[in-house]
């Protein structure tokens, strides 16, 4: 049987004197929210201070749970980290083509 899983990447810029913050506030908030989800596998997240970018991706096991948590949940998380972004997140899903780690294989 095919395994497919989804990704929701997401992009945004904080303000310079909120890496901390950001990143306390994510492990403490974001982070045990998204282990609640149904169809949740994985995040990983990146952060480049020289630019002041925020980088993750979560891992799903359909887009369903996926697109159910963008509508369900992420809108809170968004408000969460408002006062620290200079900007709104970019969000992007993706279905994922190949995995070492989960096993997935495109062909």
């Amino acid at each position: 049987m095919e395994k497919i899983m989804y990704v929701r990447q997401v992009m945004a810029h904080y303000k310079p004197e909120k890496f901390d913050l950001f990143g306390q506030r994510f492990e403490k908030e974001v982070l045990p929210l998204l282990k609640k989800q149904k169809g949740f596998r994985d995040e990983l997240s990146f952060f480049d201070k020289e630019k002041k970018e925020a980088f993750s991706m979560s891992f799903w096991d359909t887009k369903q749970f996926a697109d159910q948590y963008a509508r369900d949940v992420y809108p809170s998380i968004q408000k969460k980290m408002e006062d620290i972004l200079d900007d709104t997140p970019q969000v992007r899903s993706f279905e994922i083509a190949n995995s070492t780690w989960y096993d997935i294989h495109a062909f």
